[in-house]
């Protein structure tokens, strides 16, 4: 099962390696040949096409799916229905996730089924997952910022299959059409985030109890999520396959127990099937209540098969669970391989079974799951760089306190509360607010270990070879005692201690326009400097384009210091993410036309004439002259860069016509 399960994983692969879609053509001829492949007794080979052609057929289904071209930029009439609750990601701007039924584009009522991410600015009316909604909105295809080591938004909505975003018009034909239908869960989910946000403005810590009961992680704070991935704990706060396993193991215990107890029943049924069944219950309904992310299928699934085989007498070996468990969930949803949470739900409980099976012993037990989170935190490592460029030096530490505390404490108690709140609100209010008090009890243990220097380990995505090699390496070392090479098999390790990046030549400057949407974004290398020039917008307190965009693809290009920020002007699209660049990096400098900004820092103001040298190449600031005067676009800072072989390079901010005329005069 495992060699199939590598075949199908390795097909998809291909197909969404892809830089275009297989023709219709090819994929009619694949489907000829897959009955012909099954039948020659070539297995891996026939699922390793199945593979290319699942994901083939899938990608071609929603290509057909999208928005027509004249949807798009017009205001439309849409009707659906609220299928997430809404939240809201800032002041005065409500999102909405809408499943829509039919459209009027002015010429009548269509059939339009698709998923739409709105955003309705200002004060919305009161409204509840599950409602019938007729909304005036204006649409545009999904689009996001494109930048190496950035996070690709546009994918992301392509995997949640949310082929349109845009916003709700004042309309007076916006209107309810219909109540919440027969939704219970996801009113559950909804009525107990709401219960719960009121106290998350006193105990912060009560975003996370959130996040681990319903899987809404929308009152997590940027702060908190520093946090978590300096320590390395953000999978803790969502509901993982560990929270859904211990919830199965829970349920198993609990129905054995009560079934055993009465003697006529287990005449009739064993008790062992009854606890099975069970934990497939509780494990589906802690999944459904999480919203069925990637970690939670995959933990359903494990469980589900894991109780089928014990209730039919089968032994079913480890590695084939995790082999079930991920075909089925790309079976359900091939691009679930575009995210990086499949690779590493599916690594982590594979180094788990790698590391757990042959140890056998009660000292060997103890010992291997005493010290699996710093296992854990070692060889999920390379995937980590792959993904995020960063790795978490205080993991293993963190880990080693904060999976027992959450799983054997937490969780328990957050899903009594959760159970109490459908009796009594108040007291299931009490229980979580408990388990929100236990959370602040570790966040400071967290907190603590977030502040160390060093406590996130910045490094440059490792070539595939070095990845290769390093994953090869950690699997050696984790195998058990006696097998020959295992501790010399750590040198496989080093290479991912290698730079990983080429830097510029003396005299050569690197150059790299950053797409922030409005607004501007600029890394200048030479050999051995970097200087940023503007900092694109901020959208509200939580996300801008310093955190969101320059510091993941500095980070993705090795760079961990930056020598020199020069901010242009004081417009936000140009400084709206400079508070979050520094508080990232170390900046040895600051310059910029607005000083005043950056109160806490000493920063140097703009001056003509300013000039220095970076590994022979030249930089001089022509703009603007002392005592000029200008303000607001005129002020900018112009900066010229020349390179050693006399090519030049010249940022000019936003200056407008009257600095323009300026620089010309003083040009020539």
């Amino acid at each position: 099962m495992v060699i199939l399960a590598i075949t199908f994983v390795a097909g998809i692969l291909l197909t969404c390696l892809q830089a275009a879609l297989p023709p219709m053509p090819v994929m009619l001829l694949v489907t000829m040949l897959l009955p012909a492949l099954a039948f020659r007794q070539v297995r891996p080979v026939a699922v390793f096409v199945l593979g290319f052609w699942w994901a083939g057929i899938h990608l071609h289904v929603m290509d057909a799916q999208s928005i027509p071209a004249h949807l798009l930029g017009r205001t439309i009439l849409v009707e659906g229905r609220l299928i997430d609750r809404p939240v809201m990601p800032a002041a005065r701007r409500t999102r909405l996730l809408l499943q829509t039924s039919r459209v009027d584009d002015g010429s009548g009522w269509q059939p339009f089924n698709q998923r739409l991410r709105l955003d309705w600015y200002g004060e919305p009316p009161a409204m509840a997952i599950g409602e019938r909604w007729q909304l005036a909105v204006r649409l545009k295809q999904p689009a996001g910022y494109a930048n190496p080591g950035g996070f690709d938004s546009e994918l992301w909505l392509f995997r949640q299959h949310i082929r349109a975003t845009g916003y709700v018009r004042e309309d007076m034909r916006n209107r309810r059409i219909a109540p919440a239908g027969m939704m219970p869960l996801a009113r559950l989910r909804s009525r107990l985030a709401d219960a719960m946000a009121a106290p998350a403005s006193e105990l912060p810590s009560m975003a996370l109890v959130q996040a681990l009961t319903i899987g809404a992680r929308d009152l997590i704070s940027s702060t908190q999520w520093q946090v978590l991935r300096a320590t390395g704990t953000s999978h803790l706060m969502a509901i993982s396959g560990l929270h859904i396993s211990l919830v199965a193991g829970l349920c198993f215990w609990c129905g054995h127990f009560a079934w055993s107890r009465a003697s006529p029943l287990v005449a009739r049924l064993p008790a062992v099937r009854v606890a099975a069944v069970a934990a497939i219950t509780g494990a589906l309904l802690y999944a459904l209540l999480s919203g069925f992310a990637i970690p939670a299928q995959r933990a359903l699934i494990m469980v589900t098969v894991l109780m089928v085989a014990l209730m039919t007498g089968r032994r079913i070996g480890f590695p084939g669970v995790i082999g079930v468990a991920a075909i089925v969930t790309l079976l359900l949803d091939p691009l679930s391989l575009l995210s990086p949470g499949w690779w590493l739900s599916f690594s982590a409980v594979s180094i788990i079974a790698w590391f757990v099976i042959g140890r056998t012993g009660y000292a060997q037990r103890t010992r291997q799951w005493l010290f699996m989170p710093v296992i854990l935190a070692v060889c999920m490592g390379p995937l980590l760089l792959l993904f995020f460029q960063q790795v978490s030096l205080v993991a293993p530490l963190a880990n080693i306190v904060a999976v027992p505390w959450v799983s054997v404490l937490v969780v328990p108690l957050s899903l009594a509360g959760v159970v109490l709140h459908g009796f009594s609100a108040t007291a299931g209010l009490v229980l979580l607010k408990l388990a929100a008090w236990l959370l602040a009890l570790l966040w400071q243990l967290l907190e603590w270990l977030a502040s160390f220097d060093h406590a996130l380990f910045d490094w440059p995505q490792p070539a595939a070879w070095v990845l290769a090699t390093g994953a090869a390496g950690m699997a050696l070392v984790c195998v058990p005692r006696g097998v020959p090479a295992r501790w010399p098999a750590a040198l496989l390790l080093l290479p991912l201690l290698l730079p990983a990046r080429e830097q510029p030549a003396p005299g050569e400057v690197w150059l790299t326009l950053l797409d922030v949407g409005q607004g501007l974004a600029t890394v200048i290398r030479t050999a051995r400097h970097v200087l940023v020039y503007d900092t694109g917008p901020a959208f509200g307190e939580d996300f801008d384009t310093g955190r969101a965009v320059i510091a993941p693809y500095l980070r993705h290009q090795g760079v961990r210091h930056i020598d020199r920020l020069l901010v242009s002007h004081g417009d936000n699209d140009h400084i709206g993410g400079a508070a979050s660049l520094l508080s990232l990096f170390s900046v040895d400098e600051i310059l910029t036309s607005v000083p005043s900004a950056f109160a806490t820092r000493q920063a140097q103001a703009c001056r003509r004439g300013l000039h220095w040298t970076w590994d022979e190449v030249e930089f001089t600031l022509l703009h603007p002259p002392a005592d000029a005067g200008y303000q607001g676009n005129d002020a900018s800072c112009v900066l010229q860069i020349r390179t050693a072989d006399g090519q030049a390079v010249l940022l000019p901010g936003d200056i407008e016509q009257t600095a323009e005329r300026a620089l010309l005069d003083f040009a020539g």
